[in-house]
């Protein structure tokens, strides 16, 4: 039940992220410099996090270990979150937080497509994927019938 608090705790902070963004996205900083700010604060509290959990040895292991698969995923995966900040980013300057998370929560749809195109896993059952349905309703609705 910890991954559900976790996540729960996730959407809270995005939500309290994403508006704060929006704010200092209208107001003159660009998204460019908002990312810049951001990756200098993670980069300490990723790491004191990696050493405190004693990871980092394990982690740059596994991606030493000469399995290419594992090096592209973590390569794609990172590659995949910088552009993806990059254009939520981009979203809630040109629009408003608010619509801009709107569209972007339709990606539980993409996730269920690229594991199943990348690893053939399908992790669906009817309500997973009515959920899934009214997702992609809401988006479309609020493209089409939004500001």
């Amino acid at each position: 039940m910890a991954w559900f608090y976790y996540a729960l705790g996730t959407a809270i902070l995005w939500g309290v992220g994403y508006s704060l963004t929006e704010k200092v996205l209208h107001n003159g900083v660009s998204s460019s410099f908002f990312l810049v700010s951001l990756c200098c604060a993670s980069v300490p509290v990723y790491f004191m996090m990696s050493l405190y959990e004693g990871t980092a040895k394990e982690s740059i292991h596994s991606l030493s270990s000469g399995n290419v698969w594992v090096l592209v995923a973590f390569v794609g995966a990172i590659v995949a979150y910088i552009f993806g900040n990059i254009f939520i980013m981009h979203a809630i300057s040109l629009k408003n937080a608010t619509y801009a998370n709107l569209i972007e929560i339709s990606y539980p749809l993409f996730t269920i497509l690229f594991t199943y195109i990348f690893f053939k896993n399908f992790h669906l059952n009817w309500s997973t994927l009515a959920g899934g349905v009214l997702i992609f309703c809401g988006a479309l609705l609020i493209v089409y019938k939004g500001e």
